[in-house]
């Protein structure tokens, strides 16, 4: 091109080495709630925005404790709530006079309907509660229906002589979204631009759940897309025995790299109501590793104990308080299968994480959630990287030389990593003898030392007599 005597200015890009952000700490949440629209993803920063937002349900719990316990920004999709909920009424409730509850619930809830005043139909009082009697309502005339707020449920008082004391109990619980359901909601997030470390499912899963996550999180990888999903279990009855031995079935025949499943269930203060419900700790190990650094393992002692924990179900009251029959053998043969648990430290008080289990192996690298993390935020951020290279111009027959500023590219997240106090060391390297001419193709070896964690600290101490030392 002809041009006049002059300078000409050619802006280069790129000199910096500015690494791409990875989406560190940013997660999605899928689940069910009561309202919003369905397969849409939304964005949250303020807590007191959700209900209005998700009204009630999982999802808008699952929310709230994420931004009440791990802070930054969550992103939710509601998915379409295609298995209803139930109630089954208590047998020992009275008989006659009935009281029975129609609807379809909107949440988990531990119904009690007490008689306060004894009498007729319209002339008796009662009070209810959705938590088991730990928060109750103020008094209210008895009716032929009274529709509970917020849940979806109507209770319905039949004709007759109500007796003071008189109890009514009931269990009611939460819609959920199907397989396909989920994997609909899921792909609503995967189909976006949003950068993000993982996504929890916020509600209880088994086997089939598990496996087609374990698809969703392949389908990501092969997009270029490194995450892990998060869930849970169903919950614990009354037998702790008999919960940890179903769900060590369910494991048997189940594992993944990028699956973390959540053992671990307790009475905790409800963030958007306050009431003591026992619920999945799942939200609360979501929030607690999206507060961390990716190499920081959420098992971490000094980092506490699980938050807002009253106590692990399943657990009876006594004199005492409650209790829990969860013990540390039960976390511990859950935490050995691949689970994410909870335990007693003695010397410290609350239920802390036994380790950030994923599902994997018992031999993968990637069976302790931070080195799954750790793992990703390299494999994203060197791609990235070298993605500026693709179709670029090399000398074959110098490749060190021509391969100096891709390698001085692809090693600076390492570098920088490196420099967090993220990982030990990593390199990039390209191995000689490559025939770029006839191949077209760059093969690099990238090797990263991971930290390493002390599960144990074995205390060898004894007394010495020093006379006695030759």
């Amino acid at each position: 091109m002809a041009r006049l005597p002059g300078v000409y200015p050619e802006i280069q890009d790129g000199g910096l080495g500015i690494v791409a952000p990875s989406g560190e700490g940013q997660r999605v949440v899928v689940g069910v709630s009561s309202q919003g629209p369905v397969n849409r993803v939304l964005a949250f920063s303020d807590l007191a925005a959700v209900p209005g937002v998700l009204g009630t349900g999982p999802l808008a719990r699952a929310v709230a404790d994420q931004l009440a316990y791990g802070g930054g920004q969550v992103y939710a999709v509601r998915a379409q709530a295609d298995i209803a909920g139930s109630v089954a009424a208590d047998s020992g409730n009275p008989s006659s006079p009935a009281v029975t509850i129609t609807g379809s619930p909107l949440d988990a809830y531990e119904i009690v309907v007490r008689i306060v005043r004894g009498g007729a139909l319209d002339t008796a009082t009662f009070t209810y509660s959705l938590d088991g009697g730990d928060t109750t309502s103020q008094e209210i005339a008895t009716a032929a229906t009274y529709t509970l707020p917020g849940t979806g449920l109507t209770l319905n008082f039949a004709t007759g002589t109500y007796a003071a004391g008189a109890t009514y109990r009931f269990q009611a619980t939460a819609p959920q979204a199907s397989v396909s359901s989920v994997q609909a909601a899921v792909r609503a997030a995967l189909n976006t631009n949003l950068q993000y470390e993982y996504i929890q499912v916020a509600q209880p899963t088994g086997p089939a759940m598990w496996a087609a996550l374990g698809a969703l999180a392949d389908e990501a990888e092969a997009n270029f897309r490194y995450i892990f999903f998060l869930t849970e279990t169903l919950p614990p009855g009354n037998d702790p025995d008999a919960w940890v031995n179903a769900r060590l079935s369910e494991k048997a025949s189940f594992s993944h790299k990028r699956v973390m499943i959540v053992a671990a269930w307790g009475e905790v203060v409800d963030t958007l109501t306050g009431r003591l419900e026992v619920q999945s700790l799942a939200s609360r190990v979501g929030a607690r590793i999206s507060s961390q650094r990716v190499h920081v393992s959420p098992a971490w002692v000094q980092l506490g104990p699980l938050s807002g924990v009253v106590q692990v179900a399943p657990f009876v009251d006594t004199p005492f308080g409650k209790q829990s029959l969860f013990n540390n053998a039960h976390a511990l043969a859950l935490d050995q299968a691949g689970f994410t648990t909870v335990y007693r430290l003695i010397g410290r008080d609350g239920w802390f994480l036994v380790e950030g289990r994923t599902a994997a192996a018992p031999t993968s690298d990637y069976k302790v959630i931070q080195n799954r993390r750790v793992m990703d935020k390299a494999t994203y951020q060197v791609r990235q990287a070298l993605l500026d290279f693709v179709q670029w111009h090399v000398d074959p027959t110098d490749l060190k030389a021509s391969l100096a500023s891709l390698l001085a590219r692809a090693n600076t997240p390492l570098r920088l990593m490196q420099a967090a106090g993220e990982i030990a060391r990593g390199r990039v390297v390209a191995p000689p003898g490559q025939d770029i001419l006839a191949s077209q193709t760059l093969r690099l070896q990238i090797r990263i030392v991971p930290l390493g964690y002390l599960r144990e600290i074995v205390m060898d101490i004894g007394f010495e007599n020093p006379f006695l030392v030759g």
